[in-house]
């Protein structure tokens, strides 16, 4: 496998790393990999402790390992690329992908017509938009299909309540006493009602800066229409022990798109795609991706990855 740095953009200069195989004597099908949601690098990876998931640079080497070339890139105001990340909206990032598909068919080792999407969490949100006009191959949805960013954050939401409200012992009482369930359900609103009525690009909120145009773009989209205007193959996978996306919920992009869908839930795959022996709540996330970096990438899920990608080129 060979790696080079590459960049494209206009407005702002992003970075990002091609995958290929040493030698091939034609041109060959590429991948590109849309990231999920939060400052993270073209790898998968945070600045913070514990931010080493390695999602990114360990699929690029298993897709190209494949015989696929891919493209992985740092976000706007992120590792090299230019720009702000908290001023990045929906938008944005839908413009920095469709520029990274436009610079993959620039290439002479790429065939134009055999480009895949594979989006992981916000990618997956992002995906439809990115492929319209684009004359895409198909589109993988990991981890993320079937619902809005509202819809998951209510999710999350819900499962932070639930966690909360299950508390046992002197902990449990405590929290029953301060009534930090029915709190936490009231900031969630308040929260949203705050950004949907903002105008700015960032905004405090409680003393935090909140990316605002980001979280109001989302809101503004329908991403179940999206898929209803897709014209290539999809695969769409969830791990069942995903708690920052409902996993059944990628079963219902069915009924809304009109071309070929596969919807597949890997049994014990987490939100970073590995398999999780335990079925850990969403207050013991930091706890379940520990070292998850180091860990390998779901096997059954590559192996769908791989039979699916093998039928569609």
């Amino acid at each position: 496998m060979t790696e080079k740095e590459v960049q494209f953009g206009k407005s702002n200069q992003i970075f990002g790393t091609l995958t290929y195989p040493e030698t091939s004597p034609i041109a060959l099908p590429a991948i590109l990999l849309v990231a999920g949601s939060g400052p993270i690098d073209r790898n998968g990876n945070g600045k913070g402790k514990g931010q080493l998931f390695h999602l990114y640079d360990k699929l690029a080497a298993f897709l190209t390992d494949q015989g696929f070339i891919t493209l992985r890139y740092d976000k706007r105001g992120i590792g090299k690329s230019e720009g702000v990340f908290g001023k990045t909206g929906f938008w944005d990032l839908v413009h920095d992908a469709k520029a990274a598909i436009h610079y993959l068919k620039q290439q002479p080792i790429v065939d134009r017509n055999k480009i895949f999407l594979l989006g992981h969490s916000e990618g997956c949100l992002l995906a439809p938009e990115i492929e319209k006009g684009e004359d895409l191959a198909g589109l993988v949805l990991i981890a993320g299909a079937g619902q809005t960013l509202e819809e998951a954050l209510g999710y999350q939401r819900g499962l932070v309540v639930r966690s909360l409200q299950e508390q046992r012992g002197v902990k449990g009482m405590l929290l029953s006493l301060l009534k930090v369930a029915k709190k936490a359900e009231k900031q969630g609103v308040k929260f949203d009602e705050k950004v949907r009525s903002s105008k700015k690009d960032v905004i405090r909120y409680q003393g935090a800066k909140i990316p605002a145009k980001w979280f109001r773009e989302h809101y503004q989209y329908n991403v179940l229409s999206g898929l209803s205007q897709v014209t290539c193959p999809i695969l769409a996978v969830t791990g069942s022990k995903d708690v920052q996306a409902t996993p059944e919920k990628v079963h219902e992009i069915t009924s809304y798109t009109n071309v070929d869908t596969e919807t597949r839930i890997i049994v014990g795959m987490n939100h970073m795609l590995r398999d999780q022996a335990d079925d850990a709540q969403i207050l013991q996330i930091k706890k379940a991706y520990k070292n998850i970096g180091e860990k390998p990438l779901s096997p059954a899920f590559l192996e769908v990855l791989k039979k699916w990608l093998n039928r569609h080129v």
